[in-house]
């Protein structure tokens, strides 16, 4: 295979921290969600199926201490102003003789849409009407700031704690409040401090006054686990290997041309897995000498 054919990875061995910038984030969160689908779909028993379905969010996160919206202002997508003035303008009366045969140029402008679709993975059988057996979330950096997304999504996690429906909950963000069912589970992950973490709860394993839930704390130095996706009861756990899906987005997306290792990642790191990860990428030949001493 020729280097300009090798898949490109990330120089980390698990999650990249320069994914999580609220510019880079929306991306990775789609094709990460449609990698999910489709690897599950090649896996499940035949009367299964995984489709993508979305969530609308208004997008608001912190950054650099302030709430701000991750979509952009309007933006001129063709032609400046001024370009298209100059070519209106005369200098003088306009006279005609005959009908124009070009089209005037146009200022063509792009409007954002108010709400984002963040998606997420359902799992349902096809018999018995199409029942919801799995729901996967990955949770946005919206969801973990105070707001409108996080009690949306909060609303959504209950309903399918009370349901007979699984739950896997994927959280590939370091910052923000983690979005956890109780304070209790909230105080022992705290304890755990993981920088990522991805939580189970299996239906069959709630109470009237208890839930229990399986979870996988990962730091910045740990592969992504490969978890199990529980199904109905009697058919087996399908096996989902986060790395693998990891790698797969990574190595097919933009990111490795997008994303500047010579520059601290956003939201930044602590101390230590800073400096560690400027030892990665040194050793990655994404950051050089000259470039270190300089900062």
């Amino acid at each position: 295979m020729s280097a300009a054919t090798e898949p490109r990875l990330s120089p980390f061995p698990g999650m990249d921290p320069y994914l999580e910038n609220p510019d880079i984030w929306p991306d990775f969160h789609d094709r990460l969600a449609a990698a999910m689908s489709s690897v599950l779909n090649t896996a499940l028993p035949d009367h299964y199926y995984a489709r993508l379905q979305s969530r609308p969010e208004l997008g608001i996160v912190m950054h650099q201490g302030r709430a701000r919206r991750i979509n952009p202002d309007v933006t001129v997508v063709r032609t400046e102003m001024r370009e298209a003035r100059a070519l209106y303008e005369t200098g003088g009366a306009a006279v005609l003789e005959l009908p124009r045969t070009q089209v005037s140029p146009a200022v063509e402008f792009r409007l954002p849409d108010d709400m984002f679709r963040h998606p997420f993975v359902e799992i349902r059988s096809s018999t018995g009407g199409h029942k919801l057996v799995t729901l996967i979330g990955i949770l946005s950096p919206a969801n973990k700031c105070p707001g409108p997304d996080r009690q949306a999504y909060e609303s959504k996690q209950q309903e399918i704690l009370a349901s007979d429906a699984h739950l896997i909950e994927i959280d590939l963000l370091r910052y923000g409040r983690r979005v956890l069912p109780s304070f209790e589970l909230e105080r022992q992950v705290a304890e755990l401090d993981p920088a990522y973490l991805i939580l189970l709860s299996r239906s069959p394993r709630r109470g009237d006054y208890w839930i229990d839930f399986s979870s996988y704390p990962v730091s910045l130095h740990d592969m992504l686990p490969c978890i199990p996706v529980p199904l109905q009861a009697p058919d087996p756990d399908v096996l989902l290997d986060l790395q693998y899906l990891f790698n797969r987005v990574y190595a097919e997306g933009p990111y490795s041309r997008m994303i500047d290792y010579r520059v601290d990642p956003d939201p930044p790191l602590e101390d230590e897995d800073a400096s560690w990860a400027d030892r990665l990428l040194r050793a990655a030949g994404l950051r050089d000498e000259v470039e270190l001493a300089a900062q």
